[in-house]
């Protein structure tokens, strides 16, 4: 036998260790997308008593944080660590893990990571990658995104073009949409957040907003909505600024990964290195209601009047069945993962999908309203725009999502 023929055969091999299979149904690649753990505030705590329940500072991870993605980890262990879809001694080379340029979304991937090899004997711990400056995949410049821009001023012809602060932008965003509520007139909107994050680490707001907690969680989320082009103020154009190249991402990943193992199948040798075949994103709420709704499975999943909890999860995987490819699309909901937890299927829900097998074509053909090309979101509609990405931007604050 030449060795060719060899290598194709350990190739073949990789992807098909799997333990408990259903038939000849052969899962072939994973992609997992979930929001970093409960974390403090990010702008302001409410009340100095607060502080010693946020002992890391603003924005950071709690040890609920860090305790619910340890748990999150340990179920993705048994799903596929356990059934032998992946190396137990922790193999880099099958997997990819990457991570927004944030401590919190950093801190719940390297936990993560641990506890899905945490044998208790080695201490192994996965490579997280992230991008500092440059950013494209899991964030953005918004201060350089001229089509976001021109966006809102259609809606808010007053926008003055600042992001800066954030809670200010989404205050300027609630009053030009004239989401109102007594609340905010003895509490200001902009810091509603701060007051749900609290009641989120389980600190009871104060008694008004209390009263209407639902009412004022949903006018935060609209505005969520409306920020993000999802949801209620659903509208593509915004979605294709930011999530469309993260969705053009996960589909060509899935498809690079079927066409090699087509070659492989074929005999034929690979030009590349294999590819990953566990792909991860640590992210935030707004990315997971962006990939749902390019999904069209939001309402489905995280419903149109909350944000995704702390935790949640987004996964995709490839399976294969005698040649016959096809993707199933699951979501965790809660923050507290059980070991035997029940994800939510959702694959029949999938734009262009009628059947929890959906077959890789009509998966792919599912959000094509949605994707976008590298760094191409942000080019403005109406003129040529200006060198939108350059090493001049590294000092320029990155947005930072509705958290």
């Amino acid at each position: 036998m030449g060795i060719i023929r060899i290598l194709i055969l350990i190739s073949i091999s990789h992807f098909s260790t799997v333990g408990a299979q259903q038939s000849d149904k052969q899962l072939r690649m994973v992609q997992v997308l979930f929001r970093h753990g409960a974390r403090a505030p990010t702008e302001k705590i409410t009340d100095p008593s607060y502080h010693s329940q946020f002992p890391r500072g603003l924005g950071e991870m709690t040890d609920a944080g860090f305790e619910n993605s340890y748990l999150m980890g340990r179920f993705l262990k048994k799903r596929y660590v356990d059934t032998g879809f992946l190396n137990p001694i922790m193999n880099p080379r099958e997997m990819y893990w990457r991570s927004v340029n944030k401590n919190r979304c950093l801190s719940t991937a390297s936990t993560v990571g641990f506890a899905m090899f945490d044998d208790e004997i080695h201490h192994l711990h996965v490579p997280v990658q992230t991008e500092e400056y440059d950013e494209h995949l899991l964030n953005y410049n918004q201060d350089r995104c001229e089509r976001e821009i021109e966006l809102v001023k259609e809606r808010c012809p007053n926008f003055n073009g600042t992001f800066h602060p954030w809670v200010k932008y989404e205050a300027f965003i609630a009053n030009c949409l004239n989401y109102t509520h007594p609340v905010f007139d003895i509490y200001p909107f902009e810091n509603i957040e701060a007051y749900i994050n609290e009641y989120k680490n389980s600190i009871p707001p104060p008694k008004l907003i209390q009263q209407h907690l639902d009412e004022v969680m949903a006018i935060y989320v609209n505005v969520t909505h409306f920020i993000t082009g999802t949801g209620n103020h659903h509208d593509p154009r915004m979605m294709r600024v930011k999530f469309g190249y993260l969705m053009t991402t996960l589909q060509k990943e899935i498809t690079w990964m079927k066409e090699d193992l087509e070659k492989l199948a074929r005999g034929e040798p690979l030009q590349y290195s294999m590819r990953k075949k566990f792909n991860v994103y640590s992210t935030q709420d707004w990315i997971l209601m962006g990939v749902l709704d390019s999904l069209g499975v939001l309402k489905n999943t995280v419903g149109l009047e909350v944000y995704p909890e702390y935790n949640s999860m987004i996964i995709l995987e490839l399976w294969e069945e005698t040649g016959r490819f096809f993707v199933k699309t699951f979501y965790k909901k809660e923050e507290i993962t059980h070991e035997n937890h029940q994800l939510l299927d959702v694959s029949h829900l999938v734009r262009n999908c009628t059947d929890t097998e959906c077959p890789f074509e009509n998966f792919i053909s599912c959000c094509e309203d949605y994707k976008a090309g590298s760094r191409r979101g942000c080019v403005s509609q109406k003129r040529k725009p200006r060198s939108l990405w350059t090493n001049e931007d590294e000092n320029v604050p990155q947005f930072a999502g509705p958290e």
